[in-house]
């Protein structure tokens, strides 16, 4: 009898996880979704973030390493919309939002910080961080 081995895919441990399916960003939860051919506007993609549905759509067939910086990209995402720097549209169409190198370096370091406090286990997992690293 084999013994199966546990994935360390960062999808495979969302999917087992429930408590790990929504990111809080602050001013909205959003639920991690997989799916196959994902595209944004007409152009293949590995994530989108959808400020509409509250959804962060993540393909499903990518391997762990860019899995996890998507999800993170996705996420970052997010929180750049709670600090006034989302633009608007999608795919070919998104505006460009254009900000010094301070004002994006302490959004972006606030941002980490934010979605560390707010989802401290999805934050664990997501770095590979072990016990109390955190």
């Amino acid at each position: 009898m084999t013994k199966q081995l546990k994935s360390n895919h960062i999808y495979d441990i969302i999917k087992s996880n429930p408590d790990l399916q929504t990111v809080d960003v602050g001013w909205a939860n959003f639920k991690i979704v997989f799916k196959k051919g994902l595209k944004s506007g007409s152009q293949n993609c590995w994530g989108t973030c959808d400020f509409d549905t509250y959804e962060i759509h993540l393909e499903e067939k990518i391997e762990d390493a860019p899995a996890r910086e998507t999800l993170f990209h996705e996420i970052c995402h997010g929180f750049l919309e709670l600090c006034g720097m989302g633009g608007e549209g999608e795919g070919e169409e998104e505006e460009y939002v254009y900000a010094s190198n301070e004002r994006v370096t302490i959004t972006v370091s606030r941002a980490i910080m934010m979605f560390a406090r707010l989802n401290p286990e999805l934050a664990k997992e997501l770095l590979n961080l072990k016990g109390d690293d955190l």
